[in-house]
């Protein structure tokens, strides 16, 4: 008997991806491109690549066109000659005009943009970690309903056998009546029978229905070839928790933290320069006794070039302020993936627990079905010959379909363990 059981273990539990469900990984595939909330997340990216430009930018020159007119009053004057026949010197007019273009390029900075790049660069890939962990959410929910629709197919082709017998039995009594051979108070509870059979699969084909619905609204498109001969995903030794997605995400945050540490570092470093303008602007003469210079003489073309360091001394130890906080953060990461870790293993060790009490109680459960048509097709025999009553062969009748639905949720519920294990290993079976 254990040899019996090792075997359908191992036959549940072989790594079966050779035969991964084409259908399944379609749908969910189709689900994940067309999910609008995945694409909204994806927007992300494309943020996260313009401000990687944007800082790149930084280390680029920056080229500004200027011009400007200022009056100013008084300005200084110097007076020669005698007190009758003055000479008065002005060294710079009122009405000053200047035009030119100016440039300003960072020459070194000591790393702190490349800091910024890489930062932003790792930010884009916590963004990428974060939707990856959505996407893995939301590909197990649609195997989850994959498995209920396939459970309510099994499900209806039961209770559809059922209703079959019920009204196999039901045409027996009918034909009895016309005989003599029973009243119509017998055929009456068939009926019955009958009416309460056909709601049960009513019931179950609106659940398929609902289900596939979900499905398809979630794709985006019809699924009726995926749905139509469903496959339920099998388990894998494969993977281990290391390979969760939540991992990967934690660990994108921690370096996010990480580098905010290192940019914080570096703000007080200096910033050196290169500056220069090249334009033109009036004032090379001096007005004498008021007269304006002729503006070919007056106004002529100047030029500036020159160095820049430019050295932070005092911001109210706000960068000392910002890597306390990334330092918390991280250790914030550090507990979440302790969490994350032990949960993780937990949910491991109970699933494979479970998954081993689910595959015995299957094990047993066809034998209970084997006794349970035993059962019924005895009830059937001696209901014909009338030794028994009908509440008898209806009791072994509802026993043969309680033991048949309760395989296919014992299978169900195999198959939503195996799910779970797989989550927790982090194996994406829908890329395989």
């Amino acid at each position: 008997m254990k040899k019996y059981i090792c075997i359908l273990a191992w036959a549940i539990t072989f790594p079966i991806m050779a035969q991964t469900n084409k259908d399944l990984n379609s749908i969910v595939q189709q689900v994940l491109d067309h999910s609008p909330a995945l694409k909204g997340q994806k927007t992300l990216l494309s943020v996260g690549e313009t401000k990687s430009q944007i800082q790149k930018s930084y280390a680029d020159p920056i080229i500004a066109y200027e011009a400007g007119i200022t009056r100013i009053d008084p300005v200084s004057k110097a007076s020669f000659g005698t007190a009758l026949t003055p000479t008065v010197l002005q060294f710079q007019p009122n009405m000053n005009y200047n035009t030119n273009f100016s440039a300003n390029q960072v020459l070194f900075d000591w790393g702190k943009n490349a800091l910024n790049i890489e930062k932003i660069r790792l930010e884009n890939k916590l963004t990428q970690s974060q939707i990856d962990v959505m996407a893995f959410g939301m590909a197990y929910q649609i195997a989850t309903v994959y498995h209920q629709i396939h459970y309510l197919k099994n499900v209806l082709a039961i209770q559809s056998s059922e209703l079959k017998r019920i009204k196999d039995q039901s045409a027996i009594i009918e034909q009895q009546i016309k005989l003599g051979e029973a009243i119509e108070l017998d055929a009456m509870g068939w009926r019955i029978k009958v009416s309460n059979q056909e709601n049960k699969i009513s019931e179950t084909s609106s659940q398929i229905g609902k289900l596939s619905d979900f499905l398809e609204t979630q794709a985006g498109k019809e699924l009726k070839k995926e749905l139509a001969n469903t496959v339920t995903l099998s388990q894998s030794s494969q993977g281990s928790i290391e390979n969760n997605p939540s991992f990967k995400q934690l660990e994108a945050e921690k370096a996010v933290f990480e580098q905010e540490i290192n940019v914080q570092s570096k703000s007080s470093l200096p910033t050196l320069s290169g500056v220069a303008t090249l334009g033109i602007r009036n004032g090379y003469l001096p007005r004498i006794n008021g007269e304006t210079p002729p503006i070919e003489d007056d106004f002529k073309i100047n030029s500036m070039l020159g160095i820049k360091l430019t050295v932070p001394i005092y911001s109210g130890k706000r960068a000392l302020y910002q890597q306390n906080i990334a330092k918390i953060q991280q250790e914030r990461v550090n507990y979440l993936k302790e969490e994350k870790n032990t949960q993780l293993a937990y949910e491991v060790r109970q699933g494979e627990v479970n998954l081993k009490n689910l595959q015995d109680k299957m094990a047993l459960q066809g034998k209970v079905i084997e006794q349970a048509k035993y059962a019924y097709k005895l009830s059937e025999a001696r209901y014909k010959e009338g030794t028994i009553k009908q509440y008898e062969i209806d009791l072994a009748q509802n026993t043969l379909e309680e033991a048949q639905l309760m395989e296919e949720n014992f299978r169900l519920q195999i198959k939503l363990q195996q799910m779970d294990l797989l989550k927790a290993k982090g194996l994406r079976f829908w890329e395989n």
